[in-house]
């Protein structure tokens, strides 16, 4: 059977409603979660919750990606994991005691968080062979994501902590409904039996995707205990919603601007830089407690998740070959939302429990530790092309 033929107008409107829903629910889930979370387990607890809900993206993610790469289908997948996650909600009233929070969740926000390298290599896809613009279509997702974490933040001193849980299952139908309406872009199948690790084959793709993978989830400390640490500040929900969404308004800016300092510098270089704001900003957040401080470290969102995961983008589309680029973009999530920000999601937590500050120093000698790969990373990459070049 024939594809339907999707005209750039329409992939881009479908793509963008998509990034609405989805980050609708990514802007509950990521600042208010863990606020909900701690209402129902104890607080030693939501750092071993939440990162459960990463490892489980071990099974999720090389399991959808292989399959995307496979069947060249990612709309289906992403239909089965919004029923997924719509169902872990609906169960987790009914649940007492934290063993099985972090069972339900566990598969329920790795339902969630496994749609990020499907729905983005989707849109890839639709860049490669409908001529959308990326980053254009990935910023509706930033604004939505800015709008409702303010209403639900605002909601939530309002009408109490219940107004999370609420937002969050509504968001999630919403994103069920928008999954409906995408595109079904195809994706040739490569020859013959594929393979989830055939990326690694790839020059210099291990360092690649260790060096990016390790650089993002330094984010494990502000998604996991960001809130808490601020509510123990003595900031609102709402001003705490503010901070997350000052962070997000320069994602947006960065968006506008980050293809043209790739083409210019390349993705490497931005990987460096991305990963030197990354020192900066887990430092300030450390030793943060007045406004102006966390609104700049705020600021370096733009560098250290922006500019990196375009920079991957990048990286992906140069060189990457389309019939594994789902693979590629799984292992990515798999080491960076799964592995390691499992394990320094809980390593925070520990170290929160200690000292709130300590959690923000450990993800400044991750970055440090990030920079200095990706340094290696680029000697590499460069003596490889001058290889080719000869």
């Amino acid at each position: 059977m024939s594809e339907p033929v999707i005209s750039k107008t329409s992939a881009y409107g479908r793509l963008s409603l998509y990034y609405v829903a989805f980050f609708s629910v990514f802007g509950i889930a990521l600042p208010l979660w863990p606020r909900w979370l701690e209402h129902h387990v104890s607080l030693e607890y939501v750092g071993l919750v939440m990162g459960i809900s990463y490892w489980a993206k071990l099974v999720f993610v090389p399991a959808t990606s292989w399959m995307a790469d496979s069947t060249g289908n990612r709309k289906t997948i992403l239909l089965a994991l919004s029923v997924v996650l719509i169902g872990g909600l609906i169960l987790l009233p009914y649940l007492n005691g934290w063993v099985f929070y972090a069972i339900i969740w566990g598969a329920a926000g790795a339902a969630l968080s496994s749609a990020i390298p499907l729905s983005d290599g989707l849109t890839l896809r639709a860049q490669q062979t409908l001529g959308i613009d990326f980053g254009r279509a990935r910023l509706w997702g930033s604004l939505s994501f800015i709008t409702f974490s303010l209403l639900v933040g605002w909601a939530t001193d309002v009408f109490g902590i219940e107004a999370i849980y609420v937002a969050m299952v509504l968001t999630a139908v919403f994103l069920l409904i928008a999954t409906i309406s995408l595109p079904g872009i195809h994706t040739p199948p490569k020859p013959g039996k594929v393979s989830f690790f055939a990326p690694l084959a790839l020059p210099n793709f291990p360092l690649f995707i260790v060096t990016v993978a390790l650089l993002l989830s330094t984010h494990a400390g502000l998604y996991g205990f960001g809130s808490i640490h601020w509510n123990k500040l003595g900031f609102s929900n709402t001003q705490i919603t503010v901070f997350w969404v000052i962070g997000v308004a320069a994602e947006i800016g960065m968006f506008a601007i980050s293809g043209r300092l790739i083409a210019k510098y390349g993705a490497i270089p931005m990987i460096i830089a991305a990963a030197g704001g990354g020192i900066v900003r887990w430092i300030l957040l450390g030793l943060a407690s007045s406004v102006i401080v966390l609104v700049f470290a705020q600021i370096l969102h733009a560098l250290t998740f922006t500019l990196l995961y375009m920079a991957f983008i990048g990286y992906i589309a140069k060189r990457v070959p389309p019939a594994i680029s789902a693979s590629a973009q799984g292992l990515y999530d798999t080491l960076a939302m799964g592995i390691f920000f499992g394990v320094f999601t809980i390593a925070a937590g520990w170290l929160y429990q200690i000292e709130g500050a300590y959690s923000f120093y450990f993800m400044a000698v991750i970055s440090a530790i990030g920079l200095i790969l990706a340094c290696v990373l680029l000697k590499r990459v460069r003596a490889h092309e001058r290889q080719l070049s000869d």
